[in-house]
């Protein structure tokens, strides 16, 4: 039997010639009693197959990436993220019932999707060999993990934010660290796929012919090279990374002192990590495309601007200057770059998104380079935070009205500071005022009997409390030092 019948006919209006493989799925489907599925048969196309066929459908092709989009994408990415491990974590940590995990699950999976329609629809634009790859499980898999780790920061943010005071809670992890510690051990990453592997091989390759080519500068390779633990010199050992330190006694590297001696030392390894960018764009345009990362031109440090995307000091300093951008097209009008220098930075990673700047909590360099404000002026905005609003910061003369003004359009925001109650100490606060927080007196009860109580851990494995109980008692208590 037949699923989505017409999302099917639709396929094979597209492509007639795919006739012959969804009947073989037919077939397969039929003798195991089950129905077949879009999915089932974009999956048996392969994704060589799809991506060819919609290089040649022209403005057709709009219809059949919108399909892979909702049929082939979306459940991949859904069942990939119910799978993932530091997801699952997560949210079993936060005590969310099942259900609203799986709603969340297919909520992510449909953003995700669009974005991956997006960037399957840009590389048959710029009709890349190579596009196939955004159709492969293993490419997805890298794309969701990605989001997961995302998702988890926002998330930690906000609770951060909103919900629980760190100074407070000492006991409290960062499941950033978490995520990044576990993911060499989630089942889907303890194998690389054939086509990582293969691409690794192909940029080891390309070093150690980098290595032995007379041509090329020596010294800022062999300074990555000890960095990172290659082992292509003789004074490398592979998987041991040195500090700067220790590269600069071990290659001897001349300097007066031995500040001036780490100085000369990143900017070999700048050097360095710009020959080798310069020549994967060059000779291995598969690996580039496939492990670049999205740069935004709107938070990109100096050093990423001009190391990443190869921008020169002049459109650096122009680019800072007329921050921030909807679009890089815009970066033509203002005159940070000519016309045709866009599609160099756009295949190296540049990307345009609007992005509002906390001023209370951002960096004074953020300030600085972001919101365009004068460096005596940000530094003393950052002695004098936080403001409760810029008029605040307006009559403490720290802001004039100019500044100001420019730095709103550059995409500053104020989030006045918490003027909330403070949180009562579960281990010293009197029974009455559990009771005012919405605690049932049985549970007041328990927790007077209980106390003193060194972790949250502790705690819940004695409460064992409902959804309910546990927000409140995590918005509005904390657990102080105990003798």
């Amino acid at each position: 039997m037949l699923s989505s019948c017409t999302e099917l006919q639709e396929i094979l209006s597209l492509a007639p010639d795919w006739q012959p493989v969804l009947d073989s799925v037919v077939s397969k489907a039929v003798g195991d009693g089950k129905d077949v599925s879009v999915f089932q048969l974009f999956e048996r196309l392969g994704a060589k197959a799809i991506y060819m066929k919609a290089a040649t459908l022209g403005g057709q092709r709009l219809i059949l990436n919108k399909l892979l989009r909702d049929h082939y994408y979306q459940p991949m990415i859904a069942k990939m993220f119910g799978n993932n491990q530091n997801l699952k974590r997560f949210w079993a940590q936060r005590k969310h019932p099942f259900d609203w995990q799986k709603g969340q699950a297919i909520s992510m999976a449909v953003e995700l999707s669009t974005k991956m329609e997006g960037v399957l629809e840009r590389h048959l634009t710029n009709k890349s060999a190579d596009g196939f790859k955004v159709l492969l499980p293993a490419y997805v898999q890298r794309s969701v993990q990605n989001a997961v780790v995302d998702y988890i920061k926002d998330e930690w943010q906000w609770e951060r934010e909103t919900l629980q005071d760190m100074n407070l809670d000492p006991e409290q992890e960062d499941p950033r660290s978490a995520a990044a510690d576990d993911v060499k051990y989630a089942p889907e990453s303890k194998a690389m796929s054939g086509e990582q592997v293969a691409q690794l091989n192909q940029l080891r390759l390309e070093l150690k012919e980098m290595l032995a080519d007379p041509k090329q500068a020596r010294e800022p390779l062999v300074v990555v090279d000890c960095m990172f633990g290659l082992g292509l010199t003789e004074k490398s050992k592979a998987g041991i990374e040195l500090t700067m330190r220790e590269v600069c006694d071990l290659l001897q590297i001349a300097g007066e002192t031995q500040a001036r001696k780490i100085a000369r030392c990143q900017v070999l390894l700048d050097k360095g990590l710009d020959m080798i960018r310069s020549q994967v764009r060059k000779k291995l345009p598969g690996v580039a495309d496939c492990w670049q990362a999205d740069i935004n031109v709107n938070t990109a440090s100096r050093r990423e601007l001009s190391h990443q995307l190869s921008l020169t000091e002049g459109e650096v300093e122009r680019l800072l200057a007329n921050r921030q951008y909807y679009a890089l097209s815009e970066l033509v009008d203002a005159g940070v770059l000519k016309a045709n220098r866009l599609d160099d930075i756009a295949k190296n990673g540049a990307v345009a998104a609007f992005v509002p700047l906390e001023v209370n909590s951002c960096t004074t360099r953020d300030l600085i380079d972001i919101l365009g404000l004068p460096k005596e002026m940000a530094q003393k905005f950052a002695a004098k935070r936080p403001f409760t609003s810029f008029d605040e910061a307006i009559r403490a003369q720290v802001l004039t009205p100019a500044v100001l003004t420019d730095a709103i359009r550059r995409g500053a925001a104020l989030k006045p500071p918490s003027t909330g109650e403070r949180r009562l100490d579960l281990n010293s606060t009197e029974s009455e005022n559990l009771t005012t927080l919405g605690l049932a007196a049985q549970m007041v009860e328990r927790i007077m009997r209980g106390r003193p109580f060194s972790t949250w851990a502790e705690l819940e494995d004695y409460l064992s409390p409902d959804n309910r109980e546990w927000l409140i008692l995590r918005q509005k208590t904390c657990l102080g030092i105990s003798d």
